[in-house]
């Protein structure tokens, strides 16, 4: 009877802690709601860092006038990656869409285009070529001998007359003849190339995947190197050098836009990124988010976690804004448009890049845009979620969307007012 009786106690005593921890969470829940707050002035921790255009002349739209592109000989149009206001024949919709089997499915680079001549590098080791109506022309494996290519090879192209350099991450670079349609050379760096080539002043031009600037002949012959600023952290893949005058522009996973002689490679000035997002758990990765891009004689570079800046050709900035973003500059007039993955469009004053406008993207979180382009005085930008969009540019307004039908892989491209893209399922598409 002693025995059972303590149990009971036992389970009294315990039944009454348990109601009293109940009690006590409640009362603490209660206090934590409760609106009412200590008098004085609260300074944020983190401070807002960017900054808006308050005065109204100044968010007045000016948009250079469109200019047709008929080449797309680098990422970004050119080796300074400098788009503007491209022509293009929609009013804001497409109307037609063809396409085309070019490759596997898988992940792809961006595409170039000389003489009406579309160059696909292909997620399993090829270069294949087509014409600007969708039909095959020819193809060429740039897997090295006595290896095994899956469907996960990446780099990039860059045409020059009838040159066509490849970067890949079997650590080679290649040029191709075009006219002969064979490899006049291969240049094993054995280190994967992180982006595709540029060629400046009859050199070829290219970066490392460990953020090694490499400078080769048309011949072949390895120049110089220069290594430089590197984050174990990194995480983007895709940036290319930028031509600039004598010199290029190497964007460094460090978080350093570094001017290089083109000639002998000598650092001429350094860019540091400064700031990033404050709070954001990638606060500290330096890396940049796109292609350097030269306007005239003003640099615009971006970083992926919290910064864009305009520089001039000496390297003096010019300005800084804690933006985002996960696209090249769009630069055309008074404006500068981006985009970023936490699905916002934007308009910068290209003066002192102040933000116009910042606008959320109707699409899900998961979807990944690919954009913005200029063209024909709208923005447009192509999502994963098989959708177009077309904004204003004036103040983001979305104008239209449109069903694509295809998961766009590669970034778009525009020539001769043609939208280009390669889909996940390896389909070459081609819309007016």
């Amino acid at each position: 009877m002693k025995k059972f009786m303590s149990l009971t106690d036992y389970i009294y005593k315990r039944s009454a802690l348990f109601k009293l921890i109940l009690l006590i969470s409640a009362i603490f829940a209660q206090n934590c709601s409760n609106d009412e707050r200590l008098e004085g002035f609260r300074q944020p921790v983190l401070l807002e860092q960017k900054f808006y255009e308050t005065n109204k002349k100044s968010q007045k739209l000016a948009l250079g006038s469109s200019k047709n592109i008929n080449s797309w000989t680098h990422s970004g149009g050119g080796s300074s990656h400098n788009l503007g206001n491209i022509a293009f024949s929609a009013e804001g919709k497409f109307s037609s869409h063809s396409k085309v089997k070019v490759g596997p499915r898988g992940s792809y680079s961006e595409p170039v285009v000389q003489n009406n001549q579309i160059f696909i590098m292909t997620p399993n080791g090829y270069v294949v070529v087509y014409n600007d109506k969708g039909q095959f022309l020819w193809e060429l494996s740039i897997v090295p001998e006595g290896m095994r290519a899956k469907n996960k090879i990446y780099g990039g192209l860059a045409i020059n007359k009838d040159r066509l350099a490849v970067t890949s991450s079997f650590g080679e670079l290649l040029l191709i003849s075009i006219s002969k349609r064979r490899v006049d050379w291969r240049y094993d760096f054995k280190r994967p190339f992180r982006s595709a080539p540029i060629f400046h002043k009859g050199y070829i031009f290219g970066v490392t995947g460990d953020d090694i600037a490499v400078s080769f002949d048309v011949k072949g012959k390895l120049r110089w190197t220069k290594k430089g600023p590197q984050k174990n952290t990194k995480v983007f893949a895709t940036v290319s050098p930028a031509a600039l005058g004598n010199k290029v522009l190497f964007p460094f996973s460090g978080g350093s836009l570094v001017a290089l002689n083109a000639v002998n490679g000598i650092e001429e000035w350094e860019i540091n990124l400064e700031n990033s997002n404050i709070g954001s758990a990638s606060a500290s990765l330096g890396d940049f988010a796109s292609d350097p891009a030269v306007y005239g004689s003003t640099i615009y570079g971006v970083g992926a976690f919290g910064e864009t800046f305009s520089a001039t050709k000496s390297g003096k900035v010019l300005w800084r804004n804690n933006i985002q973003s996960s696209s090249r500059l769009i630069v055309s007039g008074n404006s500068i448009f981006y985009s970023s993955k936490n699905s916002l469009i934007g308009r910068l004053n290209a003066k002192n890049g102040k933000i116009v406008f910042l606008k959320e993207f109707t699409g899900k979180r998961w979807v990944k845009y690919h954009g913005p382009l200029l063209l024909q005085n709208k923005l447009l930008v192509l999502a994963t979620d098989k959708n177009a969009y077309w904004f204003s540019p004036e103040d983001g307004r979305l104008l239209n969307k449109e069903k694509l039908g295809k998961k766009v892989s590669s970034p778009p491209i525009v020539v001769n007012k043609r939208l280009m893209f390669v889909s996940e399922d390896g389909m070459l598409n081609i819309l007016n």
